[in-house]
């Protein structure tokens, strides 16, 4: 989110909220609070939808509390869809995707990542970097599926999209992910070293471009794919030296999560190479941090890896004891999913009801627009709208040096129609007369009608020959005399129009008002000479060219 917009305050506090982030920092919490309570005396719903997220981020990431990290993403996304915020809406349903799968919902988080992904189609500055995270994390659910031909066709895309990104912190992170990715599903595919070795060598070349190399090397997902590849490649003393540097407790200290499914990975090797010993460590320290993580698919990976262990031992009660709970997991995860789906429907439901409540919005708004800019009598566009227009069409005729004509009509005689019918019946008259001009617009595209006031109205031709538009007209006022509107007071015994039309290519000095002036001068002679007549002229004076129907 761009901060620059904001005061100080909020700057600094937000630089603080991501710099505590990145160093697992419990102030994070505390400070996040703050700026919500700020964001919401501003009522700024931009700045809302940021703290949201960043709270579902925080709980899911320092202590996967599911029911809070729920609980702000369904706030956030709320006011993401309110605000129109993408790059966010993108995030969140990629967190719900991430934790549908860490809890083994794997049809549901397909679909909130393909839901995020479409969200990133539609960030007006196309977001390379986060759709390849999104891939990543598609590639990952193939992985777990067993299916490597998907998974590394989804890991080869988000490499494309991540490669092209700036290289900092997050890039370096992102790419070594991916690489380590990758370079497991070599492996474990075909125990393709070459392509494994290839991608080993992508990440250390990226970890030299960081101040943190020693750091990066050390890390959980490093290790384990560092030690199945110098297993595979015959190494077996750099293999050993591995295995025991992944034991400490101090590399255990920074296992996240969403690496527990790996080490579990790990851990099953150990038993295919003969590391009895080693794999018992491994569990030993991951049972320790499954007291503290209530999430029901890692348990049950661990349980897998558990009872394959007491298997190969032949530890049978601790086999069976594993056996059992690993039951009342399934059983439990039953109802958890429910949860999910509920939680999802509920998602679904909300978006559901502020898109209707929006469609409701927009549509009120048109009427309003319709409204404010069209008659209310004749439903023509008003003089507010005519003057708009009328200031677009000239300026395109002058920047193409193009004719354009502005045309005035008038009822002939109205005012003694009105005196003889009545002001209802003088409505009724106008809405009739508009009728016809609207049926004229509508049958000749180039042609734009807007009441004037009254009893005139305002016609304007685009790009014609006087030839074409006196043809128009004419055809205009023979359908006037067409709907043979009785009138007493005028000579013929029908409602009649007359009309005064203004057409040229405007020069630099001209300006609409030259033209209306002109047109309303030509209305005037031909009232005045006869009417029901048409007269067309090119300049502002009568005097000159013209064209009398």
């Amino acid at each position: 989110m761009d901060f620059s917009g904001y005061d100080k305050k909020i700057q600094n506090l937000a630089s603080l909220v991501e710099r505590q982030y990145t160093l697992f920092d419990e102030e994070i919490f505390h400070n996040l609070g703050l700026l919500l309570g700020i964001a919401e005396s501003l009522e700024d719903e931009a700045l809302q939808g940021y703290v949201y997220y960043q709270l579902a981020d925080a709980y899911y990431s320092f202590h996967f509390d599911v029911e809070k990290m729920q609980k702000y993403l369904s706030l956030g996304i709320k006011v993401q869809q309110e605000s129109e915020d993408f790059s966010l809406l993108t995030r969140s349903y990629n967190l719900l995707g991430i934790t549908e799968f860490l809890r083994g919902n794997y049809a549901l988080a397909m679909d909130y990542y393909m839901s995020a992904m479409d969200y990133c189609k539609k960030i007006d500055i196309p977001d390379k970097g986060l759709k390849g995270i999104i891939n990543s994390n598609i590639a990952r659910l193939y992985f777990s599926l067993n299916d490597y031909d998907h998974g590394r066709y989804y890991a080869e895309e988000a490499l494309y999209e991540i490669s092209g990104n700036t290289v900092d912190s997050a890039y370096v992170s992102n790419m070594i992910n991916i690489y380590t990715f990758l370079g497991n599903i070599y492996l474990n595919k075909k125990q393709d070293v070459h392509s494994a070795r290839a991608c080993m060598e992508s990440i250390l070349e990226l970890a030299k471009k960081t101040s943190f190399e020693e750091e990066l090397m050390g890390g959980i997902d490093i290790l384990t794919f560092s030690i199945r590849l110098a297993h595979y490649e015959g190494k077996m003393e750099e293999r050993d030296c591995l295995i025991r540097q992944f034991a400490d407790r101090a590399v255990f200290s920074a296992i996240r999560s969403n690496m527990i499914e790996d080490v579990c990975d790990l851990a099953d090797f150990y038993m295919e190479i003969g590391k009895i010993e080693d794999c018992r460590k491994v569990l030993r320290l991951l049972e320790e941090m499954l007291q503290e993580i209530n999430l029901l698919e890692i348990r049950k990976r661990f349980l897998e890896s558990q009872i394959r262990f007491y298997s190969v031992t032949e530890d049978e009660e601790n086999r069976n004891a594993a056996a059992y709970r690993f039951y009342e997991l399934l059983k439990e995860q039953e109802r958890e999913k429910i949860s999910a789906v509920l939680f999802a429907l509920a998602i679904r439901k909300d978006l559901e009801d502020l898109k209707a409540q929006n469609a409701f919005m927009e549509e009120e708004n048109l009427r309003l627009a319709k409204k404010a800019e069209h008659d209310h009598l004749t439903g023509l566009p008003n003089r507010y709208h005519l003057s708009t227009f009328a200031d677009a069409a000239f300026e395109r005729a002058y920047n193409a040096k193009t004719p354009v004509a502005f045309e005035m009509v008038d009822l002939d005689f109205f005012k003694q129609y009105n005196d003889c019918y009545g002001h209802q019946k003088g409505d009724e008259c106008l809405k009739l007369v508009a009728e016809e001009i609207r049926k004229l617009c509508l049958k000749y595209p180039g042609i734009y009608a807007a009441r004037y006031g009254g009893d005139e109205f305002v016609l304007i031709y685009e790009n014609m020959t006087d030839e074409e538009i006196l043809t128009y007209a004419k055809e205009l006022a023979e359908n006037v005399i067409a709907l043979n509107l009785q009138h007493s007071g005028e000579e013929g015994g029908i409602v009649t129009i007359s009309q005064g039309i203004r057409n040229s290519v405007p020069l630099k000095k001209n300006r609409v008002w030259d033209y209306t002036f002109a047109a309303d001068t030509a209305l005037y002679r031909v009232k005045r000479k006869e009417r029901g007549g048409i007269l067309l002229i090119h300049k502002a004076k009568l005097e000159g060219e013209s064209m009398y129907v």
